[in-house]
Parts: C-alpha cells; sequence; structure tokens
C-alpha cells in the first residue's frame, strides 16, 4: 500500500511521521543485535524492514528538500536526513549483524546476494575497523551529509539574472519566448538563469554579449560552494583512507561495474581515441560558421557552442531547431510520454490527486503493469523558487514487493503553460530530456516487486542507462506523429521536417561526447584521484580545460561550484555513468533493429533488464536481453560511423 495522509505534508508530520520510522528502525535494531546467536536466515527480515524504514524516510525527505516550498518543511527534511544517515552508519557498523550475516549456509539465491551486498555495505561502512576508527569514520560521514546538503542548498537558491542592454538583443530568439520576457518594473527585460531561459538565449540569440554573460551567471552562481566542494573533496579523501582505499576514486568505484580508476582511465582512453576526432571535425565546422560573423576568429567560445551549432544544422541540414518548437507543446508531450510507455511497457497511468502533493502544479498517475497495480507518479515539471533547478528522478517510496508499492517523481524545469500566455513550447533537446528522466521513473516502477530494498537497486554506473535508452524514441516519426501537431494550424508534423531532424540530430555528438561526458568523467575523477586533494576545485577544473577542451573557456568565473552531481557520493567520483551508460544504450537498441516500436522486444527489455533491479549484476542483465555481453562496437559505430 502507499504510504499516504489525509492533509499536505506540514514540519510537524514530516518530523512525527520519520520520528516513528527512526524509532521502529532503531528497536529493529535493538532486537537483532540482542540476539547473539543469530545467523544470516534470522537478521535478513529485520535487517530489510531497517532498510525500508530508513529508505522511506531518506526518499520523502529528499523530495521535501528539492521540491517543497516551505522553508521550515525543507529545513525539518534536512536535519531529519541528517538524523537518518547517522543511524544508518550505527546499522551498517553493527558487529552482532555483521556477524552474523557471516554465518550464512543453506540460503536462497536472492538471500544469498542480500547477504553478499549488505556484508560489502558494513565493510565499506567501517564495521571491521577498531572502536575509535568506527566511530571517527561515522563522524565523517556526518560531516559529508551536512556538507552535501550545504552544496545543494546554495545551488537550488541562487538564481541569477542578466538585464538587456537593449531590445535588440532578443533578436534571433522564438517569438513567444520574447513575448513572455517583459520589462519590470525598472523597465528592463532580465533573463535568468533557469534552464527555460537559459537554453533558447545559447541557442537562439543573435547578441554574443547576453550568451556570454548569461553563461558567466550560471557558472558565477553558488560560489561559497568553492569552499564546500573543496571540503567534501578533502573529507572522502581522509575517509576512503582510514577505510583502507587509497583514494575516494578507489572507494567510489570499487561498488560500480567499472570496478577501479584504472580501468576508467583506460575505459576514458578508449572512447576519447574515438570521440576526440569526431569533435575536432565538427568544432572545425563551427569555426567555420563563426568565421561568417568575425574573419579573423581562432577559435570558439564556450558561450558560442549552441548558437553555432544551430546554424550549421540549419544551412548543412536545412533544420533550425525553432522550426520544430511549434510541434512541441509541453501537455502534448507529456500525454505522448505517457501513452508511449503504455504501448511500449504494458503500463496505464490514471490521473490521480495525490493526497500530499507540495504544490498545486504537481500531476500525479497511479500505475498498472499489464493490468496489476504498480505504483503510482509524480511530475513536478516547472521552475519555481525555493526549487531545485535540476532534471532528475527520485522515489518517494521505494518498491518492496508484497509490502509498499513504489512512488517515483520527476522534478524538471520546462516551460510552465500556467506562467506564458500562449503555449508552454520545448526545445526538442528538451523534450528528449524528458524522456530520459521517464526512464529512470518506468525503471523504478518495473522493479518494485523486488523484495529487498538492497537489491532495488543496480550498480550505479547503470543506472543511466534505461533512461538513455529511452531518448531515441523522440527521434522517431511514428512516435513524433502521436502527438507533435501545430499549435497554430493543428496540423500534423511532417515527415520531411522530422527526415531533416534525424538528419541533424547526430551533428555534434561528437562535441557533446568529448567536451560534455568525456570533460565530466575526467573532472570528476580528477577532483577525487588524491593527487590535488585539498586544491581549489577551479584549479583542477581549469588545468583540465587547459589541457583537453576544445573550447575557449569563460575565466574567472566560481565553476565548478554549481555543478550539482558533485554534492553526494553517487556522481563525486563517477560522472562517467552517464558516459559508460551510453556506450551501454546503444548497445541495447541494437535488439530492435529498425523497429523501435517492437512491443515484444520491449517487454522483454522490462523484463530483464528493468524489473529485476539489483537481484543480478548489471552485465548479467544486458546479458541476459542481448544474449551475449555488451560492447562498445555499436557506440564506436554511432559516434564515428564511416565516411
Amino acid at each position: 500500500m502507499l504510504e499516504t495522509a489525509p492533509a499536505p505534508v506540514s514540519a510537524r508530520l514530516l518530523e512525527d511521521r520519520n520520528r516513528e520510522r527512526l524509532a521502529r528502525a532503531n528497536a529493529l535494531l535493538q532486537r537483532l543485535e540482542s540476539e547473539r546467536d543469530a545467523d544470516a536466515r534470522r537478521n535478513i527480515l529485520p535487517l530489510n524492514d531497517i532498510h525500508r524504514e530508513i529508505s522511506n524516510l531518506m526518499s520523502e525527505c529528499g523530495i521535501c528538500v528539492s521540491m517543497h516550498p516551505d522553508k521550515e518543511v525543507r529545513d525539518t527534511a534536512e536535519r531529519l536526513q541528517r538524523e537518518a544517515s547517522e543511524f544508518s552508519q550505527t546499522v551498517l557498523q553493527s558487529t552482532p549483524a555483521y556477524d552474523a550475516l557471516g554465518r550464512a549456509e543453506g540460503l536462497a539465491p536472492l538471500e544469498r546476494r542480500f547477504v553478499e551486498l549488505v556484508r560489502m555495505d558494513m565493510k565499506r561502512a567501517g564495521v571491521e575497523l577498531g572502536p575509535a576508527h568506527r566511530d571517527r569514520a561515522r563522524g565523517l560521514r556526518a560531516e559529508l551529509t551536512r556538507l552535501g546538503q550545504d552544496h545543494a542548498r546554495n545551488i537550488r537558491d541562487d538564481t541569477r539574472h542578466v538585464a538587456l542592454e537593449s531590445d535588440g538583443e532578443l533578436d534571433g530568439l522564438p517569438s513567444d519566448y520574447t513575448r513572455a520576457h517583459t520589462p519590470g518594473p525598472d523597465g528592463k527585460v532580465r533573463i535568468s538563469t533557469n534552464p527555460p531561459d537559459l537554453t533558447p538565449v545559447m541557442t537562439y540569440a543573435h547578441s554574443e554579449r547576453l550568451r556570454k554573460e548569461l553563461q558567466r551567471a550560471n557558472e558565477d552562481r553558488a560560489p561559497a560552494n568553492l569552499d564546500v566542494l573543496r571540503r567534501l573533496t578533502t573529507t572522502r579523501h581522509e575517509l576512503a583512507v582510514l577505510l583502507g582505499y587509497p583514494t575516494w576514486a578507489h572507494y567510489n568505484l570499487e561498488e560500480r561495474m567499472v570496478g577501479t580508476p584504472e580501468a576508467l582511465v583506460r575505459f576514458i582512453d578508449e572512447v576519447d581515441e574515438v570521440a576526440q576526432p569526431a569533435a575536432r571535425a565538427e568544432l572545425a565546422e563551427l569555426l567555420a560558421e563563426k568565421r561568417v560573423d568575425h574573419p579573423d576568429a581562432t577559435s570558439v567560445g564556450s558561450w558560442e557552442r549552441l548558437y553555432y551549432t544551430n546554424r550549421v544544422k540549419a544551412k548543412r541540414f536545412r533544420f533550425d531547431a525553432q522550426e520544430v518548437r511549434p510541434y512541441l507543446e509541453y501537455r502534448r508531450v507529456r500525454q505522448a510520454i505517457l501513452d508511449l510507455n503504455a504501448r511500449l511497457f504494458g503500463m496505464r497511468f490514471a490521473p490521480v490527486v495525490h493526497e500530499e502533493r507540495w504544490h498545486p502544479s504537481v500531476e500525479s498517475f497511479d500505475v498498472t503493469i499489464d493490468g496489476r497495480p504498480s505504483g503510482r507518479i509524480s511530475l513536478d515539471m516547472h521552475p519555481r523558487e525555493g526549487k531545485n533547478k535540476w532534471f532528475f528522478n527520485a522515489p518517494l517510496v521505494v518498491g518492496v514487493g508484497g509490502v509498499q508499492e513504489p512512488h517515483s517523481v520527476l522534478c524538471c524545469n520546462f516551460p510552465d503553460p500556467a506562467a506564458v500566455a500562449g503555449p508552454a513550447l520545448m526545445e526538442h533537446q528538451q523534450v528528449v530530456t524528458y524522456f530520459h528522466e521517464f526512464g529512470h521513473l518506468v525503471h523504478g516502477l518495473a522493479r518494485g516487486d523486488v523484495s529487498y530494498v538492497r537489491l532495488s537497486r543496480t550498480e550505479g554506473d547503470f543506472m543511466e542507462a534505461p533512461s538513455t535508452f529511452l531518448e531515441e524514441w523522440i527521434y522517431d516519426h511514428a512516435v513524433l506523429s502521436t502527438f507533435a501537431t501545430h499549435t497554430d494550424t493543428g496540423a500534423a508534423i511532417p515527415v520531411e521536417l522530422v527526415q531533416r531532424l534525424r538528419a541533424a540530430r547526430d551533428f555534434g555528438r561528437g562535441l557533446r561526447m568529448y567536451e560534455g561526458l568525456l570533460f565530466g568523467a575526467r573532472a570528476s575523477l580528477a577532483l577525487h584521484d588524491g593527487t590535488r586533494t585539498g586544491a581549489d576545485p577551479r584549479a583542477i577544473v581549469e588545468d583540465l580545460g587547459t589541457r583537453h577542451s576544445l573550447f575557449e573557456q569563460l575565466r574567472g568565473t566560481a565553476f565548478p561550484a554549481s555543478w550539482e552531481h558533485m554534492n553526494a557520493d553517487h556522481y563525486s567520483a563517477a560522472y562517467y555513468t552517464y558516459l559508460w551508460s551510453t556506450t551501454i544504450a546503444k548497445d541495447l537498441h541494437t535488439a530492435f533493429g529498425s523497429d523501435l516500436m517492437d512491443v515484444a522486444i520491449a517487454q522483454r527489455y522490462r523484463d530483464r533488464i528493468l524489473a529485476p533491479g539489483g537481484t543480478k549484476p548489471a552485465a548479467e542483465l544486458v546479458r541476459d536481453f542481448l544474449g551475449r555481453p555488451h560492447d562498445l562496437r555499436a557506440f564506436k559505430a554511432w559516434l564515428a560511423p564511416p565516411n
């Protein structure tokens, strides 16, 4: 059953409910530790119940921190997160539980996997250390939780604006965008760093000054995080060394598919060999286009990348991203995503008002899979003050088979139909992002029958594969034609326009992989590889930019202070996850051949890739679906197709 209450969540309700969860979890731990002669089988269910209580607390509080409009609720949620994190470390350092799990005989396969993973988690928390070092490990973990919260809050609460110097600086932007940006009381038009404002400017605005200053404003957000990130990386390194690892990178990558920093470097080098030539060839085309405006140009600025990419596509493929915007109205896109996933994966979405929705714009749906109740989703899709400005999926309730159904939440920042006079039009890339994030959501729903909380998640560097996998469908005319109609004429999107979209879509892929994902992989690893622990993170990233980036960089900004991914363990040394998962997603697509709407294959993917969760290693899931181990052939063919 879904956990619900009759009234919207308040600070008091949040406090009371989660105090009860902590109390139940603590009682379970005390009982477990009192049974000194217990074996693994007697500990599995109590530990799973503890995991469920803490997961419910952390999930609910995570949603409140990121999206709840009431600061008192957000502050209460942060405090509860800190307490739950400290309690989790106490559980993970329980020597009676650890010893009992070591007495494991005659277990079923899922029980064995549960025991194996939980004992690994406990070892990584310091259960085998002496008492003083266990205490120190708990203290460092508490500090990381607090610093991570500070980092996220600083980004969430810092929206910057750039004032136009003249109306002419809106030249090149879509008419619906210019209509939505009117002068304020002082007569000036201001553009925010929120994604719905930022992306169109960087793509279409003729004004180089506006693009450059808006990027500078975006990179200057959360300057206090320079010190926070320095302390995060220093504390992570100290904890890793205390636990017996050479660096945080070794600790962070140990439980992932890649395994070690050395293996990650080999992967980066292998991708670099293909990505760099493709990126350089694309950069040459951008520079040639820039020279139309500036004949003496010798470089392309990072603030010019999207603008000149769009111009190259317009000339080379007769495709201008503005041309597709009138076909991508937010509400129709939302419905299309629901319809597509219903068709592919046997899901049905029934609108419902979530009893505790935290904002009136939140939409919720009860979900069935093959006619069986399978949980709920909520969509919080538009920017507002006090809300996280990024794009992600997170659980409100983690599914536990036979106990509680999943409730997954999307946090996005797309144009808001309620905030514009006309239709809320989306960029095609925003629609791709929508499909990506919905892929996470589908993954959470499909694995809702997994009985053990610890087995509901797969290796961290596999988690982006199902979301990246779903992006492909938004380039398919059979999908677009089901919903993409012109907001003025009602005409369906022409086949010829989709053909040009498809022809243009892959231009820039080399730069996306090399400058975006590959550079991010290098940067997150460099921040955590132990070679410059305690250094100013700006210096580390600027040095990488000097050595690897093909673009002229903005100097003197606060970046990477606003790099959202750096505030928690998941992506800390492991931003390569996006790149790794892209290689897997490209391989998974090969099973579909030329027919993305093959429902039989889609549901085999659902059952063999999504539904098992972490009950098997991710490499086995891929092999079960493809009939072979995954490899990089499809990715390399896509990234650098033959001339």
